[in-house]
């Protein structure tokens, strides 16, 4: 727990995320960190999300929300299309900024972003934050033991049978998202992946995607699901189903698998490979360790502690960076690695060719 005497003042972009995902108790929960305002295009949600939460002040225009509220620190939970000029301006205006995933829609997008961080001095992170899950945090304590040994191979996926957000929405519009099921949770599953992996740097990568059940209309639910059943014709032009296969240039290999929609049963979770042992990490209390013991082969249940916020922590740990703790949390290194790789998966899918990571 952060004991730091730095109040941090928080400002939130785009009501409709910070609603659905919790963000304002999150951050209301920090000791030393309170939300002051909150800002979205529709001023009617953002006054909505203000006073169900004790917020004192809304706005529609997020450049007033800068100039006015004096931030520490901004949320940017926006459509992808905006998470570079937003965090950008919020850096310039002196915060911090948590950006939503995927951080930028480039490499050379989020290497703008992170040269104007440096150049004001300020902290940009992106808010990936299963790695604060029980089940990958009990992993966590595993690789830090080196139950595991070198670590060769990850298999991560995220599956949904129907679970295409807002459909119609800028999630399902290309201009706006400039992904879909891949930038959703695919980074999600990606990160917990490689976060136990160490972040290995990454060489190649040869990815496919489709989309096979939104142009149809079919798939729909999930958080973001459009109240109203969507309009014939509403646009759906990005993937609901992507595979990546990355090599590393310390010869390991990840397999990433996420789709929005598909005729499977739903599934979260990550496996590792390595020399010594193996694990299965589940999505919220299962976690078993593979390994073998005196020439036997041996399956080891681990409880792992039930509840918890991953998000609630992320937000903590983010504070607490601010502090000059160490922590947790998405490093640059990190960060650019995570669009350098889905970058390759949509640069394989489109050519059907292996793309290199420079």
């Amino acid at each position: 727990m952060t004991t730091s005497s730095k109040q941090y003042r928080v400002g939130m972009i785009g009501a409709g995320a910070i609603v659905q995902r919790g963000h304002i108790p999150n951050f209301q929960a920090v000791p030393n960190a309170e939300v002051v305002a909150v800002c979205d295009v529709n001023l009617a949600r953002a006054q909505e999300a203000a006073q169900a939460t004790g917020v004192p002040n809304a706005y529609s225009d997020y450049k007033e929300m800068l100039s006015k509220e004096g931030l520490d620190i901004v949320v940017v939970a926006v459509p992808n299309i905006y998470h570079k000029p937003m965090t950008i301006d919020a850096l310039r205006a002196g915060a911090n900024v948590l950006c939503e995933k995927p951080l930028a829609l480039s490499s050379a997008d989020a290497l703008e972003m992170y040269g104007v961080a440096d150049e004001v001095g300020k902290q940009l992170a992106v808010g990936t934050h299963y790695r604060y899950s029980n089940p990958v945090q009990s992993a966590k304590q595993q690789v830090d033991a080196g139950f595991f040994g070198d670590i060769y191979a990850a298999r991560t996926l995220w599956n949904r049978r129907a679970g295409i957000p807002g459909y119609g929405s800028w999630f399902t519009n290309n201009d706006l998202a400039g992904g879909g099921s891949l930038f959703d949770i695919g980074i999600h599953a990606m990160d917990r992946a490689l976060y136990l992996m160490g972040y290995p740097e990454p060489v190649s990568v040869s990815g496919a995607s489709y989309a096979k059940f939104g142009p149809r209309g079919l798939g729909l639910g999930g958080w973001g699901m459009d109240k109203q059943k969507p309009t014939p014709g509403a646009r759906f032009d990005v993937d609901d189903f992507a595979w990546g296969f990355i090599r590393f240039a310390n010869g390991a290999t990840l397999m990433l698998e996420v789709s929005w929609a598909a005729h499977f049963e739903d599934q979260f979770y990550t496996e590792l490979y390595g020399t010594e042992g193996g694990a299965y990490i589940g999505s919220e209390d299962r976690m078993e360790l593979y390994t073998n013991l005196n020439g036997q082969p041996v399956n080891i249940p681990v409880a792992v502690p039930k509840g918890g916020n991953s998000y609630g922590r992320f937000a903590l740990d983010f504070v607490r960076y601010l502090d000059g703790e160490q922590t947790d949390i998405v490093t640059r290194e990190q960060a650019l690695i995570s669009v350098k790789i889905v970058e390759g998966i949509q640069k394989s899918a489109a050519s059907g060719k292996e793309s290199r990571i420079a």
